[in-house]
Parts: structure tokens; sequence; C-alpha cells
């Protein structure tokens, strides 16, 4: 064992002498327990009482070396307290100060204190906590290694150690040092074995799991119902947030259902959420959120980013609540972002496919493609009957730099007049610089004439002003039958190239207003109308007083169907300031504006000259 010689004052026939053999003896209990402990702590415990009473000592402590090559308290017995393992594993042997233990380590031979108070070499502090006197530090060695020490005292009594009890206690720990480490073998293979059967299971949990995903979504399962099914699974509240770490959808097992999981501001609000979320790649598709005000999370949240089609979209999250989260909820969150990421993405090829399909539908509709009862066919899956009464709307809409794609413009347009009907998203698709809707009235749109679609899509337009470039929209007439719909287009569509032609004035307009502006557009003559229009009311604007009263007046005339009380009423004036003008427009036109022909004419020019943007209040 190296060190001390054993001396054998009291040698038999055999070579042993009786105190040898107490120690052989004392081995039989330490196998004994070796073979049958459950806990290391207890085995060490064991071989620490057993020493003190072979040197009739009454404390001791054992500490084992760790990986690190530091040597931490394992476990204690005291002869009036029993098990003191909890306070020696507080403990550490070999810290600056401890020259005795580091001194037992070098030496791999038992080191005596005999005068602790005196000696420079033991942690002083230490000492005096535990009041020792005297100290006998025994080393473990195995195979020429220090695996651990044992330290024995009297518990602030008086006890000297003879040269042979320094023998005996070398034996001792040779001996105990090869029964811990075949100890720690055994408690290593034990873990590893323990580690074994964990990730087995854990492996058949998570083949349970991608079956019983996977066959949900081969069944027809939305994204929500595989959130739901991820939460029964994990036992803890699911959530599916977007970029910005906002609820998408979430569940909870019933026990947990306290409100939405995820609280506090968006994550681009949160410039210590967003630092976390943005070390999430591929290669490490998850993390754990610790509660914290920086980040405005209440709860531990396991978090793994959704990638679909190489790009991030959102994140899965499984959150603490009931129980601590572990790596199973980290690898349930990983397989459950997977399949939702395809889930994602089947969603919006599906989309994608009825968008294309839709689109198809309504081109055949706008352009008199395909016969009219297969017209009515087609539209039964978008939800449009061509028997209820519709109108088209047409917007031209900007795109390019600065302005969003036209397919974007259109999910914005449509969206925002769902929401304003209280309806379905009404079809819509796209051409070269302009959104088409098909918006159905009565029943259930909270729409009933063109007027009133004209009013919510005019609000439409005035809402999203920042967002999108809205040039002008016309409403068209209500179409019943599957044949009109291609010619109200077509008046749509030249009723917005005339107005492009000279510049919209952003206004949304009706077919129906139009009145006999409709048919010069149907004739074709459109130019030499814009061109009468403009030598009409030129002149007006050009002799108009300072207060520019002129055209207002002529304008509220004619809205007021040529009656002088209801547009000074309109204007707030006296019915003789209203008489005096118009005798100032004759004047400077030749013409009437009380006449019929001037009040047809009249009524053209200034439809013509309103699509065209002369009334602006910016003009």
């Amino acid at each position: 064992m190296g060190g001390l010689a054993v001396a054998r004052p009291d040698g038999d026939a055999d070579g042993a002498g009786p105190r040898e053999r107490e120690v052989i003896a004392a081995f039989a209990d330490i196998t004994t327990e070796a073979i049958t402990a459950t806990r290391l702590e207890d085995l060490l415990a064991l071989v620490g009482q057993k020493l003190c009473l072979l040197l009739g000592v009454g404390r001791c402590s054992v500490y084992l070396r760790q990986d690190d090559g530091r040597f931490r308290g394992a476990a204690g017995w005291c002869r009036d307290a029993g098990n003191i393992s909890a306070a020696v594993q507080a403990q550490e042997a070999g810290i600056p100060g401890d020259a005795f233990s580091r001194e037992v380590i070098r030496s791999a031979a038992p080191v005596l204190i005999t005068d602790v108070a005196n000696d420079p070499r033991p942690h002083r502090r230490t000492m005096e906590h535990w009041g020792v006197r005297a100290m006998l530090g025994v080393p473990l060695v195995f195979d020429g290694d220090v695996i651990g020490l044992i330290f024995v005292d009297n518990v602030a009594r008086e006890h000297t150690y003879t040269d042979h009890e320094i023998s005996l206690g070398e034996l001792f720990g040779g001996l105990a040092a090869l029964v811990i480490r075949q100890a720690l073998q055994g408690a290593r293979l034990a873990a590893q074995a323990e580690e074994l059967d964990r990730q087995k299971r854990m492996l058949e949990f998570l083949a349970d799991v991608h079956a019983k995903l996977t066959g949900a979504v081969l069944e027809g399962a939305d994204i929500r119902a595989v959130v739901e099914l991820l939460s029964d699974l994990a036992g803890a509240p699911v959530a599916l947030l977007d970029e910005d770490f906002a609820v998408l959808t979430w569940t909870a097992p019933s026990a947990l259902r306290t409100g939405p999981p995820v609280v506090g501001e968006r994550a681009r609000d949160r410039p210590a959420l967003r630092t976390a979320l943005a070390e999430l790649s591929a290669a490490r598709p998850s993390t754990v959120l610790e509660p914290s005000s920086l980040t405005g999370l209440g709860r531990r949240h396991v978090v793994c980013r959704l990638i679909v089609e190489g790009r991030p979209s959102g994140y899965l999250a499984v959150v603490e609540a009931g129980r601590a989260l572990g790596d199973l909820d980290t690898k349930l969150a990983e397989r459950g972002a997977t399949v939702l990421a395809l889930q994602v993405l089947s969603e919006r090829r599906q989309i994608e496919a009825e968008g294309q399909a839709r689109d198809d539908f309504l081109s055949d509709l706008l352009n008199n493609h395909r016969d009219g009862t297969q017209l009515a066919r087609r539209g039964l899956p978008f939800g449009v009957d061509l028997t209820e009464p519709h109108v088209l709307v047409r917007l031209a809409v900007e795109s390019g730099e600065g302005h969003p794609h036209a397919s974007v413009a259109r999910r914005l347009v449509v969206g925002d007049l769902a929401l304003r009907l209280g309806a379905d998203e009404p079809p819509a698709t796209t051409l070269p610089g302009a959104v088409v809707l098909l918006v159905r009235l009565g029943r259930g749109t909270g729409v009933s004439t063109p007027d009133e679609v004209r009013a919510h899509v005019a609000a439409v337009a005035d809402a999203l002003v920042l967002r999108v470039r809205i040039r002008g929209g016309v409403v068209s007439a209500v179409c019943r039958e599957p044949e009109e719909f291609p010619r109200a287009h077509r008046e749509l569509r030249e009723i917005e190239e005339l107005a492009r032609s000279f510049g919209w004035s952003r206004r949304v307009v009706t077919v129906d207003e139009l009145g006999l502006f409709r048919v010069v557009v149907a004739s074709g003559r459109v130019r030499e109308a814009v061109r009468f229009a403009d030598e009409l009311v030129r002149p007006v604007r050009d002799h108009d007083g300072a207060d520019g009263a002129l055209l207002p007046t002529w304008r509220a005339f004619l809205a007021a169907e040529a009656r002088v009380q209801r547009a000074a009423s309109d204007l707030g004036v006296h019915e003789n300031t209203v008489r005096y003008r118009l005798g100032r427009v004759r004047e400077i036109t030749g013409k009437d504006p009380a006449a019929l022909d001037t009040l047809l004419v009249a009524r053209v020019a200034f439809q013509i000259l309103e699509l065209a943007g002369w009334f602006r209040e910016d003009a």
C-alpha cells in the first residue's frame, strides 16, 4: 500500500495479528453493504464508521475525488450524532489554507496531526468549527492513485494514535479504496444503464408522438388540432406564435387553462427576447427561455423555431405549468415544430391552389370564357352563388417601387372589407394595375345596394392609404346573371382607362351615379367628351372670383336637380345668391344653366372632370 509498514506485534501462524483480523472482519460487513446498498453515500458512511470503531474514535468524514480533481465531501458518521453526511457534503478538502489535506494527497500515506490548535497545516476555520483536537488523515489509494480521503478524530476528546493504529488505518484505506472503486464503477454502470433505459423510453415516447401527430395530419387535422394534440401529449400549455411572438393559437389541459400562456410585449418590443430568439437556427432549433421582466415572460418556455421553405415562420412554445419542463419537452417541441412546419406548408399550398382555382374562375367569369351554367356550378365551392345579386368592384392599385405587390394589396383590401362587412372575405383577383372583387348583396353581407358597397370600399381605401396606393375605384351596377359580369367588367375597365388618361381623383364611384357618362363611354367618343367638358367648364373656372364660388354653385345646382332652393340650402347661402352666380355662369358660357340640354351636358361634363380630379381639395 506504500507509506508506513504494518506492525504485527501480535502475529500468529498465518501472519495476521488480531487487529488485522478485525480489519478483515469489518470488511465482511462493508462488502455486504457494497453489494446491497442502493446509495453510495450509505456505503461511504459505513466505511468511515468501521474505521472509527476499529481505531476507537468518534467521528469521520469521507471525501471523493471529482472529475475536475477536487476532493468534495461525500459522507460522514459521528458516534454522538449518527449520520452527518449532509454537513460533510458542504465541505471541500485541499482548498487554500488546507496544507494538511494536500500533504495526505501528495504523500498517498496517512498523516497525523497530534495538536491541531498549534499545527499550521490544517484549515483553521474548519478545525475550529468541528472542534478537532487531533486528526488522522488516511488516503484511499487504488492502483497508485488517491481516489479519496478519510479523516478521523475523537470529537473534542483526547486520543493518542499509535503507530499500529496508523498502520491499521493505512491497511483499511487500501481495502476501502478497492471496495469504493468497485462501488463507483457499479454506480457508473447503473447510471449508464438507467440513462440507456431513459433514452429508450424517450425514443419510444417520441416514436409514439410522431405516430400520433402524423396520423392526425393524415386524418385531416388542421393546425389548431395539432397544437391541441401536442398539449395533450405534453400535459402542458402549448402555443403557436408568429415572428413577433404574438399568439396565433394556443391550448392547455383543462386543469391548467387559466388564460393565454404567453404574456407581455411582442418580441420586436423586447430586445432581450429578440436576442434569445435570434440564436435559434437549423443547428439549434430550440431553447429554454427563463421567466424575466426583460423578456416579458412570466413562466419558463421551451421555444422551437418553425422553418418553412427555408424561412423562419414563427415559433412553437411549450409552457411550464403544473410541473417542471425537461428534456422530453424539448424533444416534443422539436418534433411538434417539424410537423407543424409541414402542416403550415401544406395549408399554404392548399390556399395557393384554391387561390389559383378561384382566380381562374373569376377570370372566366369576367371574360365570358365559359358557359353560364358551368360558371354557376364552378362558383359554389368558392361560396359564390351567381343566382344571387352581386356587384364588381375594380380598384386601380399602384405597385412597384415603394408600393406593395398587387397580391399583397388584394389581401389587405379583401381582409379590411370583410371586417367592415362582417362577412366572409369576398372572392378577388389581381389584374395588371388593378384588384377586382366580387361582392354579394343582401343576405348576411351588410350591404344591399352598389352605393352601400361604394361607401365601404371608400372607407377601406382611406384606411389603407399609408399601405396601399389606391388611385380610384368603380363599383358596377347589380349583376344577376353570369352573362352580365363580362359586360359590367368591360364597362368598369373602360371607365378606369378614361380616368387614368387624365389622372384618378382617388375617388370611389358607382357606375349608376355616372348617369349619361356611361352612354358616352359605351359610344367610344370619350376623347371628344373630355375635350367638350373642358371647353364648357374651364372658362367658368378661369373667371371665378377670389372666393371661387361659381363652379361649386353650378355643381350644387346640378346635384339639386336644378332646384334653386335646395342648392341654396346645401350651400348655406340665400337663394338670390345662387341665382346671381348662375347668371354669371350664363354670361361666361353663353348657356343657360337651367336649360334641359345644358343640364344634361353639364352633368356629364362634371362627372368626367370629377374623375379627372378637378375638384380635389388639394387641386
